[in-house]
């Protein structure tokens, strides 16, 4: 970046240029000594530290001029102004002369080094897009535990300058990797701007091969289109993305992912703005993908499946009635039941499902290898679709079957087998809600149970209109011991096999969150019970590893790191999900 000043006393015209190291020294004059600067950049980068060069010029008046109409000319093109820009500045910033270098220290906020420990447990996987130099994208991820140090990780190094190198680079890293493939290690892997553009280009398919082998990727020297491009790669390789950014250079990033957070902050509001979420600090992230995200997967998964199952229920019976009817037609049910069973009856239970909780934060968070539920789609896929479609036919053949039979030698009226029918539905629909919901409070309970007797409320007033075609039909039919015996045997019928199969799976073949939930209830904390747990968290990320196509094992020349981190974790197996993240929260 580069800004033309003039002086305020002498009217001299400067150019001030600053930018990193392999961005500076090219433009120099072919005189001018760098070695000295070189060696303090190098040292700073291993330090950690952020580093930039700093470079000016004088320039006479004539030829600012000239190049102040090209760049006018330039800027108010139509076609490629960006890339007359370009030029247009690269005919300014030559013949520089060097000034320094500076280097800062950029300190990681609190509880970077925890979430991002805790997220991979998660089974989350992490590439860092940055801007920074080789060395120092190196030492920040170490400091912030996103790459392992020796012996518990592998940092493998993809470079070269011609696309000849590069490919011969992947071929060794894919080679190593492959004999490495029997240890437990985690492996990352690092790729600067350059190689990352040549790699793409020229060895896509080696790339591609690696990218999906490790856990952990760090790409330095990226200008923010790049980390675009990388963020829509890795989304043509099908894993979900989440872009975390907190400048104006990761905007384009955080667009580009599936979920985009930006962090406002010193950095300013540009990332915040354009994301999707916006946090304050980085360890909010934790609570956001492990809580709020899991709980809204739990809670989107029942209200989908409910909503079909409930639709599907009425419309069964509606089915089943036509077989009675001589296909003639004819609604069993009448405009208001039918407006009133979807818009009042079964909407309020579960708009209230938003409070429901399966186990509580502390033990998500305690045990966060329980997300990988929602990243194998354990509660939301075809087969539990499935199963919800099967409980609606189920509970619909089971309410009009014991309807007809029941009134069978009755006489009465179709509106009176409508309202009996409807009934059942909605004593089936409150004891399904009843039995799907983990954490009652008074809310949930009050949703559940006042619903079934808003039910009879809403319908005794609409018995009293004359007009509404459901005349003193309630005043009938519940002075009859034969309805509520009837109520109660579509009941017992339609939730006994669904309560009896719960139990079943419940005793004999717990899934992690059944266990977790006996833990939280029995307040145990033996041994045997956090061995089961652990055996079950185990068996999902085997799973899902083994359900993964791209999870192929592959080898890497590396180095060892430059430095160790003492807050580091072991290797957390599993790949369900790629989070594309900015190096510096």
């Amino acid at each position: 970046m580069s800004i033309v000043t003039r002086e305020s006393g002498t009217r001299k015209l400067m150019l001030l240029s600053k930018g990193a190291d392999e961005a500076i020294f090219p433009v120099l004059c072919s005189d001018q000594p760098t070695r000295v600067v070189a060696d303090a950049v190098e040292f700073f980068s291993k330090l950690g530290l952020r580093t930039m060069c700093l470079a000016w010029k004088e320039l006479n008046e004539d030829e600012y001029l000239n190049w102040s109409i090209k760049c006018k000319d330039a800027s108010s093109s139509v076609i490629e102004r960006e890339w007359k820009m370009a030029e247009c500045c690269q005919l300014m910033e030559t013949n520089l002369e060097l000034l320094g270098v500076t280097a800062i220290e950029d300190k990681l906020q609190e509880g970077v080094p925890d979430t991002i420990e805790t997220l991979r447990k998660a089974g989350i996987n992490f590439w860092m897009l940055t801007g920074d130099k080789h060395t120092t994208a190196v030492q920040i991820a170490l400091s912030c535990n996103f790459v392992l140090p020796e012996p518990a990780g592998q940092l493998l190094h993809v470079q070269g300058s011609t696309p000849e190198e590069i490919a011969i680079s992947l071929e060794r890293v894919l080679c190593t990797m492959h004999t490495l493939s029997t240890e437990a290690k985690d492996v990352a892997f690092v790729i600067d701007g350059w190689a990352l553009e040549m790699a793409l280009k020229h060895n896509y398919e080696a790339f591609t091969k690696l990218a999906t082998s490790c856990r952990t990727a760090i790409c330095c020297r990226v200008t923010p289109s790049q980390k675009a491009q990388m963020v829509e790669l890795v989304k043509s390789w099908k894993f979900r993305t989440l872009a975390i950014g907190d400048g104006g250079n990761d905007v384009r990033m955080i667009q580009e992912a599936h979920v985009g957070v930006g962090i406002s902050g010193r950095e300013g509001l540009q990332a915040a703005r354009a994301s999707d979420f916006s946090i304050g600090k980085f360890r909010f992230l934790k609570r956001l993908i492990l809580i709020h995200g899991r709980y809204s997967y739990n809670r989107t998964s029942f209200l989908a499946q409910y909503s079909i199952y409930k639709s599907l229920l009425i419309c069964l019976i509606q089915i089943l009635f036509s077989f009675v009817s001589g296909i003639s037609g004819t609604s069993l049910f009448n405009t208001f039941s039918l407006m009133s069973y979807n818009v009042l009856y079964t909407s309020v239970p579960v708009m209230v499902n938003i409070l429901d909780k399966d186990i509580s934060e502390s033990t998500v968070l305690q045990h966060p290898q329980i997300l990988s539920y929602c990243q194998a789609e354990r509660l939301l896929n075809p087969s539990t679709f499935a199963g919800w479609f099967g409980r609606s036919f189920l509970h619909a053949t089971i309410v009009f079957l014991v309807t007809i039979h029941v009134y069978a030698n009755e006489k009465s009226e179709v509106e009176e087998l409508s309202i009996v029918a409807l009934s059942g539905c909605i004593w089936l629909q409150a004891f399904v809600v009843a039995v799907e919901t983990n954490s009652f409070t008074v809310l949930q309970q009050l949703a559940i149970w006042g619903n079934l007797v808003a039910f009879y409320v809403v319908n005794f007033i609409v018995s009293m209109v004359p007009w509404g075609g459901m005349y003193t039909i309630m005043f009938r039919i519940c002075g009859q011991p034969c309805y509520w015996l009837t109520l109660l045997l579509i009941t017992l019928l339609g939730m006994g096999p669904l309560l009896a199969l719960k139990c079943f799976l419940f005793i004999y073949q717990p899934s992690a969150i059944n266990i977790l939930q006996q833990l939280e209830h029995s307040c145990l904390t033996t041994n045997s019970k956090f061995s089961s747990i652990e055996s079950h968290l185990n068996k999902i990320d085997k799973d899902l590893e083994n359900s993964n196509p791209a999870e192929a094992n592959a080898g890497s020349v590396y180095e060892p790191l430059l430095g160790s981190s003492p807050s580091s974790s072991g290797r957390v197996s599993g790949l369900s999900s790629v989070n594309i993240l900015q190096s510096n929260p």
